[in-house]
Order: structure tokens, then C-alpha cells, then sequence
């Protein structure tokens, strides 16, 4: 029976000193699996245009970024009733500046990744991950937050 998933991305942002107007940390895309059919694993790229996770981040060119995601185990049927595990894997994100030339770079989003704004102020993390629904999971939405904390240097 297909299921419906919806992964909500929040965002968090610590300074480590006050920069009114040179910093920006939003979530810009949802990570989404879409229609899950019970028992059947899904997975969604990084790279994947329409469904990964996507964060927006902005500092001052040169400066660099600790950022941290903090990622369910699992996700919960919204009003109730179920739970669906959800994990990731190290390459299941990256980051990406805006810069010509710029390439991604992956990195294990349950670590730390450690980001120097080169060429731009700009810079985007994308998400992917995989969810293992049980044969007996009861269809409908299911969501849970990832937040994301930056500290800039």
C-alpha cells in the first residue's frame, strides 16, 4: 500500500560573534521520500533535484562554518500511530558553494563538516537519506525535524 512521506527540515543558528546583516541559515527544501510502499526501502540522493534536503547559508567570503546536523532515527506518522526508521550514511550529503568552479563536497552528515566560504558568501547543504518502512506500517504522512546548527568564525 503506498505510503506518504514528508521529512521536515528545521534550522538553528549560533554566532560566535554578532554580524547583523552578513549571516543567513534557512531551510530551503524538505527532504521527501514521496510514496513509500510498506516493506519496500526507499532512498533519496543527495543530489537529487526535487526530493533531497536542502539548507541555505550565507557568511562573509573567507570565513568559515562548524556545522552540525542533528538527524532522526526515526520518523513518526503525523496524528499518531506508527514510526518508520530513517538513517543516513557518510556520503549521504554535501555542501556546494555558489562560486564558479565551485564542486561539491561530500561528507558523513552525522559528523561534523568544517566549511570555508572560498570565492563566495554563498553556500547550500543537501540531504539524502533512506527510510526501511516495516511490512505492517500503517499508511500516511510521516515527519521529524533535522536541525541544523552553524557556528561561524
Amino acid at each position: 500500500m503506498p505510503r506518504c512521506v514528508t521529512f521536515l527540515l528545521f534550522t538553528a543558528c549560533l554566532l560566535a560573534r554578532p554580524l547583523a546583516g552578513q549571516t543567513q541559515v534557512s531551510g530551503v527544501r524538505d527532504l521527501s521520500f514521496g510514496i513509500v510502499i510498506a516493506g519496500v526501502p526507499a532512498t533519496v540522493a543527495p543530489g537529487d533535484p526535487v526530493k533531497s534536503g536542502q539548507f541555505y547559508l550565507r557568511y562573509v567570503t573567507g570565513g568559515r562554518a562548524r556545522v552540525r546536523l542533528t538527524l532522526p532515527a526515526t520518523l513518526n506518522r503525523v496524528g499518531g500511530g506508527g514510526t518508520m526508521p530513517i538513517s543516513f550514511r557518510n556520503g549521504d550529503a554535501f555542501v556546494l558553494g555558489t562560486a564558479p568552479g565551485s564542486v561539491p563536497s561530500s561528507f558523513n552528515p552525522g559528523g561534523l563538516l568544517n566549511y570555508r566560504f572560498t570565492g563566495s558568501a554563498d553556500a547550500n547543504i543537501y540531504l539524502g537519506g533512506r527510510v526501511t518502512p516495516a511490512a505492517a506500517t500503517a499508511s500516511g504522512n510521516y515527519t521529524a525535524p533535522v536541525v541544523l546548527t552553524a557556528t561561524f568564525f
